[in-house]
């Protein structure tokens, strides 16, 4: 490349430079003037806008409440004893009818199984699914007959878990 080629190319990189910083400069904020502000009028030409991930839950916001709150216990391997005179047993059954992410979901269908099943009804928040368990069963043969009538019921997922239950004793 000859010297005169490259003072041409070092020439026109030059004036791309100067004009691309006085475009920049042009944008900038003035003394006193909000700089966020001023970048995305610069950017947009218009103020920013909630994002599409803003708007996806707007007017369908949660609140939880303490029955969906379990406090979470160490695990033991001998029964403990509470103040209304159950026993934790640490290798109990219960009955899972229902999973879902959406707490209101959940809560609904506890109320329609409360109001068919004798059996306490809990609802255990395992991310991310609220879990609908029935049931507190010593033996894995009343867990398999109360499985088979929730599958009657219509929940015909229902499956037998272990955990811990708390019978009367």
């Amino acid at each position: 490349m000859t010297s005169a080629a490259f003072s041409r190319h070092t020439f026109i990189a030059m004036v791309l430079v100067i004009m691309n910083s006085n475009y920049a400069m042009s944008k900038r904020p003035l003394d006193g003037e909000n700089p966020e502000r001023k970048i995305v009028l610069a950017l947009n030409d218009k103020p920013a806008s909630e994002t599409f991930l803003d708007t996806l839950n707007r007017g369908r916001e949660i609140s939880l409440s303490d029955r969906d709150l379990n406090p979470i216990m160490p695990e033991t391997t001998s029964a403990v004893q509470d103040k209304s005179g159950k026993t934790e047993v640490p290798n109990g059954f219960r009955v899972q009818c229902f999973a879902s992410s959406q707490i209101e979901r959940v809560r609904a269908e506890q109320k329609t199984i409360e109001a068919k099943v004798r059996y306490p009804v809990y609802v255990v928040f395992a991310a991310p699914y609220y879990k609908l368990l029935v049931g507190d069963f010593v033996k894995r043969g009343e867990a398999d007959a109360a499985a088979a009538k929730m599958k009657d019921l219509g929940y015909a997922d229902a499956w037998v878990m272990r955990t811990k239950v708390w019978v009367n004793q």
